[in-house]
């Protein structure tokens, strides 16, 4: 069970393969009001949401440099919020949770 306040990978709606950090800002019964960490919201059932777990050997899709677009990788350090990716094509950067994104197949 999740209570507000708590970090978690959230299901986006819209794409639903992709999971994204966020934090619970409201319980409604048996649903949980997300706040994602790029200030887009969603309201979802338990089973939409993980508790937010990114460390080292995670694969992820991560935003370079802040832009607009993923790349994949994987965490080779995390620190709480803080994260470094070594990306698939050699590249590697320090990075944060909120620029990240996780695929269902790889939860």
């Amino acid at each position: 069970m999740f209570n507000v306040g708590d970090r978690v990978l959230a299901m986006w709606p819209v794409e639903m393969e992709w999971w994204y950090p966020g934090t619970v800002v409201a319980i409604d019964g048996d649903f949980f009001d997300i706040c994602y960490d790029d200030g887009q919201r969603a309201r979802l059932a338990e089973v939409q949401l993980r508790q937010l777990s990114i460390g080292v050997g995670n694969k992820v899709y991560c935003q370079w440099k802040g832009g607009d677009q993923y790349y994949p990788g994987k965490v080779t350090r995390a620190t709480k919020e803080a994260v470094h990716v070594q990306y698939d094509d050699g590249d590697a950067e320090d990075s944060i949770v909120g620029m990240i994104r996780v695929h269902q197949d790889d939860l």
